[in-house]
This record gives C-alpha cells, structure tokens and sequence, in this order.
C-alpha cells in the first residue's frame, strides 16, 4: 500500500510537526526551570557577615572598644 502526499502537504506536514517540537521544548525547558529552586549553601551568609565586619574595622569603621 503506498501512501502519496503531495509536495505542498508534505511540506506543510513537516512544518506542524516542527512547530510543534519546538512548542513541547519550549514547554520542558520553563517547567524545568521553575521546579529548580536555588539552595543555599550553609555556612555563606555568616562567612560573608564576618568579611563585612572585618572589612569595616580595617576600614576603621568600626572602633576597637
């Protein structure tokens, strides 16, 4: 059994299976990037507390009493 399509509609059909890939990665790729939230890293906020502080009394911000 043999299937003919004529140019213009395979070219068509070629089209809306690509519109449609590119539709479903589009879709993938931003529900990828919402279900990934940023974790801290323990130990940052108090180590960067600290370069603050000691950047700030080199600076004599801060005074020694």
């Amino acid at each position: 059994m043999l299937i003919y399509f004529e140019t213009k509609t395979f070219i068509m059909i070629l089209v809306g299976m690509l519109i449609l890939l590119i539709a479903a990665i589009a879709l993938l790729l931003r529900f990828k990037k919402s279900k990934t939230p940023q974790e801290s890293i323990p130990g940052v906020e108090e180590m960067a507390k600290t370069t603050f502080f000691w950047a700030n009394y080199h600076r004599g911000k801060i005074s020694d009493e």
